[in-house]
């Protein structure tokens, strides 16, 4: 006890702060227990994540970005690689790093919002923060590049662009010299590793670089600018390596235009389906609305029953809302903005940095504009809603922003208050005052209800038997709680251990099966994809093909009934099988054809 009333003295930690860790420790501990508990479900891009850790780790390899994507840095599989070799190969250690991920981020948040706002709404965004429905917390836990990474990185480029911009103008002497040229240098660096990490961090590059633009621009022709590009090198170096010798012209913004605009689409949506996907479909994903309804059933407005009116209110009402919310928070930075316009020419210290907090708030605000209307005009909102609804990740480091209104709420009716009696003052104070805390106590639950619901499985999702949950978690609106995947984890379980017994350690499957398998198993079972009609699949590392195609033993192993499964046994019916016989075998959800010998 006496050396923790040490560190809060020296650290100067304030009950704000002491709430602050209290929170990041609460979250922390949430998603802990839930990638103890084997959640969430891993899949084949997060398997491919962890053989890249077990390559960096075991075999020298040093992968600069995600097998097969040009775009989507690999820190997340150097930090897997060191929790291997610290505690060894598993789903848990492979997310472990993520944690760390998280906390760097909520901290940023907390210093971030401390600035801009205040430091009591720096907890209650912490504490949404905390929270969190099923995809949302998905997407901070599953492996999978480039999520983490643009929070941390998106969150601290805006906090030092802010810092500097508030305390520029100052004598920059001693101490105070070095220490802003370090947030330069730390700047730069977080937008170099920011853009390595994943293209989606550009809308804060800009808008970071925006508030030094303006508030800095005479600091940016000394040392500072030298220190930001030596940051912005040194951060950015992976990238930069690779875009000087990437093969065949495969560029990083090569496959950022492809993945954006939807590349090897099989139809081209109309506007409308982009502007309902974005809106009724990812953003709710992506913010934390829950339970969340399956992508039929989610319409503008749908009365068709309870369930009819449930979507329409989770889906339509929960983007309305952060929509109307963000209008009003625009609207009121914007007017505060106005109030200055006539003395720009001379505003005291006080008055300008009036100015900079607004003109802060307003790129906090408009960041989330970006990404949501470069989102609807691409085709991916309307084609695959929930697996890119990650592309709207960086919202949420706009939370204080959308909050402000509500938290203010009060504040923000007692101009218009005024014009009146003062009996009818305090009552329009107080009613705005309830709804706002109303609403904030809505938001809460329905984020704790996600939370309840991961955990426990209530409401329960059905499934479908007949699908492969691997792939439709990804491209469907399934929501996968805690038991769910504890029984998909053990069926997984016994068909590895089946294969391990039964020498089966060359297989060929789908692509949402093979790198899991070989994760799963750590390469003691090497998988070569196909497709549903047995053609060459998708194969993020070649070597594993190869090993399998060497193998003229290998055993095929499907979704039990799947077009694969289907296919199989038409041709093993048929003459155009080579002559080889194989033993069907169903087991685990699974079925499984081995050679005959």
């Amino acid at each position: 006890m006496y050396y923790l009333v040490r560190i809060v003295k020296y650290f100067k930690l304030g009950p704000y702060e002491l709430g602050a860790l209290a929170i990041i420790a609460l979250a922390l501990v949430l998603r802990g227990v839930l990638i103890g508990l084997g959640w969430p479900l891993l899949d084949s891009d997060e398997g491919t994540m962890g053989l890249m850790a077990m390559h960096i780790a075991f075999r020298g390899e040093y992968p600069l970005f995600f097998y097969g994507q040009g775009y989507m840095g690999s820190t997340e599989a150097y930090l897997a690689a060191v929790m291997f070799h610290f505690f060894g190969v598993s789903s848990f250690t492979l997310r472990f790093g993520l944690l760390l991920l998280f906390a760097i981020f909520l901290i940023a948040v907390y210093l971030l919002t401390s600035l801009l706002y205040t430091k009591r709404l720096a907890l209650v965004t912490l504490l949404f923060l905390a929270l969190g429905s099923n995809q949302q917390l998905i997407r901070e836990l599953v492996a999978v590049g480039g999520d983490p990474e643009t929070l941390v990185a998106g969150t601290i480029v805006f906090l030092l662009a802010a810092w500097l911009a508030l305390t520029s103008g100052q004598e920059m002497v001693g101490e105070r010299r070095w220490r802003r040229l370090l947030a330069y240098g730390g700047w730069g660096f977080a937008a170099g590793f920011g853009l390595w990490s994943h293209l989606l961090v550009a809308p804060f590059i800009l808008l970071g670089s925006l508030l030094l633009l303006f508030f800095c621009w005479r600091e940016l022709w000394s040392l500072a600018c030298v220190c930001l590009l030596v940051g912005l090198a040194i951060g950015g170096a992976p990238l930069i390596y690779y875009n000087l010798n990437a093969p065949g012209g495969r560029t990083t913004l090569f496959y950022g235009i492809n993945a954006i605009t939807a590349g090897g689409a099989v139809r081209v949506p109309t506007f409308l389906e982009q502007v309902k996907g974005a809106l009724l479909v990812s953003l709710p994903t992506a913010t934390g609305a829950g339970p969340l309804c399956p992508v039929q059933d989610v319409h503008f407005v749908s009365l068709n029953g309870l369930h009819g009116l449930h979507c329409t209110l989770v889906h339509t009402g929960w983007s309305a809302g952060i929509i109307v919310l963000w209008g009003i928070a625009t609207a009121l930075t914007l007017r505060g903005l106005w109030r200055y316009r006539a003395s720009i020419r001379s505003w005291t210290l006080d008055e300008r940095r009036s100015v900079i907090l607004y003109s802060a708030r307003l790129a906090l605000l408009i960041n989330g504009a970006i990404p949501l209307g470069l989102y609807i005009l691409s085709p991916n909102s309307a084609l695959y809603p929930v697996a890119t609804s990650r592309y709207l990740i960086g919202l949420l480091v706009s939370t204080p922003a959308i909050l402000w209104p509500l938290y203010e709420a009060a504040v923000g009716l007692k101009p218009l208050a005024l014009r009146f009696s003062s009996r009818v003052a305090n009552t329009l104070t107080r009613i705005s005052a309830v709804v706002g805390r109303g609403v904030l106590l809505l938001i809460g639950a329905v984020l704790l209800l996600g939370m309840f619901s991961t955990f426990t499985g209530i409401p329960a999702v059905p499934l479908d038997p007949h699908q492969d949950v691997y792939y439709t978690q990804i491209n469907e609106q399934q929501h996968l709680d805690v038991p769910v995947v504890q029984s998909l984890n053990r069926q997984e379980d016994t068909l590895i251990n089946y294969l391990l017994r039964s020498g089966a350690r060359h297989i060929y499957s789908d692509y949402w099966t093979c790198d899991r398998l070989i994760f799963q198993s750590q390469e003691r079972i090497i998988c070569s994809a196909v497709k549903d009609r047995l053609e060459p699949g998708h194969n993020r590392y070649q070597p594993y093909h190869d090993i399998v195609a060497a193998d003229p033993h290998a055993a095929y192993v499907f979704h039990t009934n799947s077009l694969s499964d289907v296919t199989f046994a038409q041709r093993m019916a048929s003459s155009d099988n080579g002559g080889q016989k194989y033993q069907r075998l169903v087991l685990a959800g699974y079925v499984i054809y081995q050679p005959k010998e």
